[in-house]
């Protein structure tokens, strides 16, 4: 039943006694802090990216030169995977990437998207390589779509 299924007068008392309640035993906070748990959950997808981000940690390589630093990330997902070249050198980075999928289901037409606090850019995925130049130093995440359809989102991750 939803509210559009009852009558108004139904509608204001309970929203009478919704304020009431509040007032005399709200919801505890570990409860709140449970349910946004829970609700962290509705992206497992994420969740278990980020684990496998963090197995591969070990086969991170940095390298200090006179061009930068530079990082390698792989991120995975079923059979989706999306490596990073992170290097960054300045108040900028940029980042090159490899999209495989063993399923062989992107094909054509797939893009990916750089999102960081400041901006959103989208270039579309060619040969499965992309990359994104003078992107601001701070955390981002890429996301692959493919006819309007997430397919996979990274973990926030920092490039510098």
């Amino acid at each position: 039943m939803t509210t559009h299924d009852l009558h108004p007068d139904d509608i204001e008392l309970l929203e009478q006694l919704g304020s009431i309640v509040a007032v005399l035993d709200p919801v505890p906070p570990d409860v709140v802090e449970l349910g946004r748990a829970a609700f962290a959950l509705h992206h497992a997808d994420t969740a278990l990216m980020k684990l496998a981000s963090e197995a591969m940690s070990a086969a991170l390589r940095v390298t200090d030169s006179a061009r930068g630093t530079s990082r390698l990330l792989v991120f995975e997902h079923g059979s989706v995977s999306i490596e990073l070249d992170v290097t960054w050198r300045g108040d900028f980075g940029r980042i090159l990437g490899v999209v495989t999928d063993e399923s062989g289901t992107l094909a054509e037409g797939a893009h990916v998207i750089l999102e960081t606090r400041s901006l959103t850019r989208t270039v579309d995925l060619e040969d499965e390589r992309f990359s994104f130049e003078r992107v601001p130093l701070g955390l981002a995440r890429i996301v692959l779509e493919r006819a309007g359809e997430r397919v996979m989102a990274t973990t926030w991750f920092d490039v510098g």
